[in-house]
């Protein structure tokens, strides 16, 4: 689903989107392919300076299973990525079972923070560190003395804090149930995220309810390099995204129903993607090959949320994906504060 393009910077841009223009109605991806359609090389590797607005934060981010270790204390549950390692799937049979220490090291870690000059960091909850077993039923008071004193400790330093509710790390409790592919975790999930919003939006003001879905659904239930290790990805990969989709948008609204008058905050999602360019500008064929790759990354998740409540027109010949209904569709339009991308060239 992901053929590969190249850019071919010898080929007359400007002539290929005339030729193209004449041909149909440019695509959104199309248009903006088009705006750089006349750039020299030159123009197109420099790097733009002093065009960051006032106000910008520039910070540190990490992930709760990537930096925190104490994988077992204080009554954490087990996570799907703790059983990866423990299963030796993991590059050289190594865990996280301790990592960068991060659980002991609160004080230290702000202390680098503020040497690095960072006005926001942005980390992770582990979900099964306050739930152990997913659902609040099970919840840890220590775990959540953790967050509360990295928070406090942030805010002491000017330091504001960004919170990312599903670094993909799911309690193993949950993953046992099905996972993502269980329409059930919506609401576990929403429950979660109710919990964090009541304990920490006091003092937190931006949310990310996940980071980097594609990730999850590709390489956790596409290609099974990531834990829990499906390899289903015609069926499992787009049921995963599905679901992550609603239950993005359930967290959303929860958080503007019920919180936001009274916290001022912000939510929205972190989602990954490659930038993609045809191998001939010339060729529609090769624009619209180049413009699919971008869909199956970043539309499959963004067209939902910032344009109509479902998935990219240009996706359904080529991929079955799950169906919203119209209520669904309403639910998932506009679930987002604010438009936070990783990419790379492709």
């Amino acid at each position: 689903i992901q053929a590969k393009t190249i850019s071919n910077v010898g080929l007359d841009r400007k002539a290929a989107f005339q030729h193209l223009t004449a041909a149909a109605p440019l695509s959104s991806y199309q248009k903006v392919w088009e705006s750089f359609a006349n750039q020299t090389a030159l123009e197109r590797d420099s790097f733009l300076r002093d065009v960051f607005p006032s106000g910008f934060l520039w910070g540190v981010s990490t992930g709760a299973f990537n930096i925190e270790g104490g994988w077992a204390e204080d009554g954490k549950g087990e996570s799907i990525w703790d059983q990866f390692g423990h299963q030796g799937h993991a590059y050289m049979n190594q865990t996280a079972d301790v990592a960068c220490d991060s659980y002991h090291k609160t004080n230290y870690d702000v202390y680098l923070l503020r040497g690095l000059q960072s006005k926001l960091y942005k980390f992770s909850i582990s979900w099964s560190r306050i739930f152990p077993s997913g659902i609040k039923a099970s919840l840890n008071p220590r775990g959540v003395d953790y967050y509360n004193k990295l928070i406090n400790s942030l805010q002491d330093s000017n330091i504001e804090p960004m919170i990312t509710l599903f670094h993909w790390d799911l309690p193993q409790a949950l993953q046992d149930l099905g996972g993502w592919q269980n329409d059930s975790i919506v609401d576990a999930f929403a429950a979660y995220a109710d919990f964090c919003f009541a304990t920490f939006g006091d003092r937190v003001k931006l949310w990310i309810t996940f980071h980097e879905p594609w990730v999850i659904s590709y390489a956790g239930y596409g290609t099974g390099k990531h834990p829990p290790g499906i390899t289903n990805p015609g069926v499992a990969s787009y049921k995963v995204a599905h679901t992550i989709l609603k239950a993005h948008a359930k967290a959303w609204h929860l958080y503007d129903d019920k919180y936001r008058s009274q916290q001022h905050g912000k939510v929205g999602l972190v989602l990954n993607s490659d930038w993609a360019e045809p191998r001939s500008p010339a060729s529609l064929d090769d624009v619209k090959a180049a413009e699919r790759y971008m869909h199956f990354m970043l539309g499959w998740f963004a067209h939902p949320i910032f344009v109509n409540g479902d998935y990219p027109d240009i996706l359904n010949p080529v991929a079955h994906l799950p169906s919203f209904t119209e209520e669904e569709k309403l639910l998932v339009k506009g679930t987002a504060d604010f438009f936070d991308q990783l990419a790379k060239a492709q």
